[in-house]
């Protein structure tokens, strides 16, 4: 069965592009899809969705390769680990800027710079607050939490909160 899948994902790789890495491609393309069978009620399924290839600029195609679980292409923020072991991975898609009050559609008037400041410190103290949630946040059986992955960028102020 194997060799029937590689040969058809040679014939379907025929390509200019990849001539010399043909074989290469197949290889990863066919242990991606064999990676995949699950049992769901007693039958085997797959589902090529659950395969994605991520680009990357620089290397050759020979540096391809397939790995299991999750890759994910984010910068560690200023001050933090490079590296996390035995993570307990938060993912939010929150804004974590303090630059601009976030009510649409509505004007503030204030009569002097005191009271701009005013602004901003109840804005800097929200999310502080914001901060701290996340920061608390536990797994379902109690572990904090200790890598927070956020869809949204990052500033300074919740950046240096969370160092």
């Amino acid at each position: 069965f194997r060799e029937q899948l590689l040969q058809i994902a040679s014939t379907t790789l025929s390509s200019k592009l990849l001539t010399y890495e043909k074989q290469h491609f197949a290889e990863l393309a066919v242990n991606a899809v064999m990676r995949l069978k699950q049992q769901s009620d007693g039958q085997n399924y797959q589902n090529l969705d659950h395969i994605q290839v991520l680009k990357k600029a620089g290397g050759s195609l020979r540096d391809s390769y397939l790995e299991s679980g999750f890759l994910l292409d984010k910068t560690p923020g200023v001050g933090q680990p490079q590296r996390v072991e035995n993570a307990k991975i938060l993912i939010g898609n929150t804004s974590m800027d303090t630059d601009k009050i976030k009510i649409y559609g509505s004007r503030v008037k204030v009569d002097s710079m005191n009271k701009v400041a005013a602004i901003e410190a109840a804005e800097k103290q929200k999310m502080r607050q914001k901060v701290d949630k996340i920061l608390a946040h536990t797994t379902a059986n109690g572990t904090p939490m200790n890598c927070f992955i956020n869809r949204q960028l990052i500033y300074n102020l919740p950046e240096s909160i969370f160092a």
